[in-house]
């Protein structure tokens, strides 16, 4: 087998992994839940239905802010659909995009107001509106201000729009848009090119990144297909040339 054929077997095999690896796969959609989308990519499931609610959607709604404010990241998230969607949009800097899962969510609000010292959130303009028994459509502007240990004093408004379902007792986020009108901080925190690396120098998590995330993490497997291809050229001559030697 030639160097080229070596080469080209290894770089194949490296980019089949990458696409497994790294591309977006199809949802499934279970039974009695209906797919709704509200922003770019999110898409969440909600409860066809159920027993009514012995509680109004304002109470879960004040309890987010109120989690807000002793800055309790697990209280938040518990207030969120196992498979519920949050996008950030707008300028919420390196943290705009779309977060499928309560458990990425979770990482969401870690990064965020896990790095502050102190918070203050309210809201105003709330209004909510009931689709079915069940579920409401809330909006809201969240004001926010505080101290974190990254941007130091922060103070933002963001204009939300939230779908709640009331199911097995709970209210619960399905789906949420955060689009963030006003974000003014301390410091400002800059970015390479690649916006994860920024995010990585000050302690956050990179796969929180939406911009340039394929490159991001299929970049270390095309180098070292690169790499592997260099390499197999370079032995395939070495062999060739010990074997002309011996030959000889």
């Amino acid at each position: 087998m030639s160097a080229l054929a070596v080469g080209v077997v290894v770089f194949v095999i490296v980019g089949i992994a990458v696409e497994v690896t790294f591309l977006p796969k199809a949802s499934n959609q279970g039974q009695g839940q209906s797919q709704t989308s509200t922003g770019a990519g999110c898409q969440g499931s909600v409860s066809a239905g159920g027993s009514a609610p012995t509680t109004p959607v304002k109470t879960a709604v004040d309890q987010l802010i109120q989690d807000f404010n002793s800055r309790d990241v697990g209280g938040l998230s518990n207030l969120y659909a196992p498979d519920a969607c949050v996008t950030w949009t707008g300028l919420a800097s390196g943290l705009v995009g779309t977060y499928n899962g309560q458990g990425n969510i979770k990482i969401l609000y870690g990064s965020s107001i896990g790095k502050t010292t102190s918070l203050n959130a309210s809201i105003v303009n709330y209004n909510e509106k009931a689709t079915t028994p069940t579920n409401y459509d809330v909006t809201m502007t969240i004001l926010m201000h505080g101290n974190s240990s990254v941007v130091g004093k922060l103070n933002a408004t963001i204009d939300a729009t939230q779908q709640w379902n009331y199911a097995n007792g709970n209210w619960q986020i399905v789906q949420e848009t955060w689009d963030y009108t006003v974000f003014d901080v301390q410091f400002v925190v800059s970015s390479t090119t690649f916006p994860q690396w920024g995010v990585m120098r000050i302690g956050q998590n990179p796969n929180l990144v939406s911009e340039k995330s394929f490159e991001w993490n299929a970049g270390p497997y095309v180098a070292a297909s690169v790499y592997a291809f260099i390499f197999g050229i370079i032995a395939m001559g070495f062999m060739k040339y010990r074997s002309r030697s011996k030959s000889g």
